[in-house]
């Protein structure tokens, strides 16, 4: 049998569905520590998102739902470890294949996970107590996120509270950052005192490391729009620069699309625009792609949401009034109704990119073998065939260090294997010495 190169194989496997890898981890150790490894993951993670293949999307209505993309044939209800029939669990976002669900700030059903639907695997979210300041009492705003910190390599969940009380303008704040590496709440500094979460989205948008949210400068004013960014690494907020839009009254809507943060700005009775932030944190690169005109194309609407971009690029997924999803051609204005077999009524729609990050423990420290440790030191993060170099998680590739561990790995299993065989057949021969014929 003819032996491929490691970079072969890594790019072989990198391409493949997450559903076919699972099954490959069974053909033998070799495979399962190949295919378990944190650089395969990175690297099948990195190929899916740049090709946009491996993707789903996740519709949430009285349960959560599942539709592949760009099919849109059919949604499955995902049978999730929170699924609860007088429960609506939310969808506090999604990252690189996980997603963090909630249905409150309790424990079991009633709590928030951390859940990969392609993997099965999931971590528990410990409950965390809301500290209420003095002269305060109740919560006015509470907003979620979850994203990737990629200088530490680690997943964070973000819980900000906002507490009000009868005096205007005066409120406080609690800030609280959960960490899938170690396993704990911890807060931080307090939300800016000067932004007011007005807005009602309940979860940060995750683009760039950071988490992205609506805000005005005063409760009692509608006039100071900003985006306010969580940097998940700093754990601070800064202000991300608005586009120059038309003035008027408008409805402004934070998105993701296409891996880039996005504008939706809906000029009520009249249209809806979409922009995008090209270059991340320079306001110069906002670019309006289109505008949606009321009763042109599809009908009066309240408002439209982009979900994602086809695959040639020349058409953009909307949904519509939480009621149906629309192909829309950026190019010729002309729309297509999609009809998705088992599509729940007032469908709110996301995007997932199926992948083998674990969110589990063993994510960031699995020493439970010998073989694995050698295994997990390689360090795979190059392209075949590229002069480009994509370091993952700060590390240089070695691919002869991967093929070398999995050849030792491969001769002590195929060592550990012939010993058996040995065993079993000094035994049978030993049987038959003894007179014992076999009947075939």
């Amino acid at each position: 049998m003819v032996d491929l190169p490691m970079v072969l194989i890594m790019d072989i496997l990198s391409r493949l569905p997450v559903i076919v890898l699972l099954r490959f981890r069974c053909v033998s150790k070799s495979w399962k520590y190949l295919i378990d490894d944190s650089d395969l993951i990175n690297l099948h993670l990195q190929h899916s998102l740049e090709n946009t293949t491996n993707h789903a999307m996740v519709i949430r209505s009285s349960y959560l739902y599942l539709v592949n993309f760009p099919a849109l044939d059919e949604a499955v209800v995902m049978d999730h470890p929170l699924k609860y029939d007088s429960l609506s669990t939310l969808v506090v976002g999604s990252c690189n294949g996980l997603l963090c669900l909630s249905n409150g700030e309790g424990r079991g059903k009633e709590g928030t996970i951390v859940y990969n639907p392609a993997t099965k695997k999931r971590r528990e979210l410990p409950v965390s107590k809301i500290n209420y300041p003095e002269y305060f009492t109740c919560p006015e705003r509470l907003v979620y996120g979850f994203g990737y910190d990629l200088a530490n390599d680690d997943y964070k969940v973000v819980r900000i509270i906002q507490f009000y009380n009868d005096i205007p303008d005066f409120y406080d704040s609690e800030v609280k950052v959960f960490s899938l590496k170690t396993s704990s709440w911890r807060r931080v500094q307090d939300f800016p005192p000067e932004y007011y979460l007005s807005f009602k989205r309940q979860s940060g948008v995750y683009v760039n490391g950071c988490l992205h949210w609506m805000v005005i400068l005063k409760p009692d004013s509608d006039k100071s729009k900003l985006i306010v960014a969580f940097d998940l690494t700093s754990e601070d907020c800064k202000v991300v620069p608005l586009p120059n839009y038309s003035a008027g009254e408008v409805h402004l809507t934070i998105e993701v699309l296409d891996q880039h943060l996005c504008l939706l700005i809906n000029y009520p009775t009249i249209r809806s625009e979409v922009w995008v932030m090209k270059e991340y944190g320079v306001q110069e690169s906002w670019t309006k792609l289109f505008a949606v005109m009321q009763g042109d194309t599809i009908g009066p609407f309240e408002y439209v949401r982009p979900i994602a971009f086809s695959k040639d690029g020349s058409k953009v997924l909307l949904e519509q009034d939480l009621s149906k999803f629309i192909w829309f051609d950026v190019e010729t204005q002309r729309a297509e109704r999609v009809n998705i077999c088992g599509m729940p009524s007032h469908p709110e729609a996301g995007m997932l990119v199926e992948s083998l990050v674990l969110g589990s423990r063993k994510t960031h420290h699995n020493k439970k073998s010998n073989e694995r440790r050698r295994l997990a030191s390689a360090n795979i993060a190059a392209l075949p065939n590229s002069s480009t170099t994509h370091v993952v998680s700060g590390r240089t590739p070695d691919f002869d260090n991967v093929t070398g561990n999995l050849k030792k790995n491969q001769e002590a299993l195929d060592g550990n294997q012939n010993i058996r065989k040995k065993g079993k057949r000094d035994n049978l021969e030993g049987f038959l010495s003894k007179g014992f014929k076999l009947k075939l």
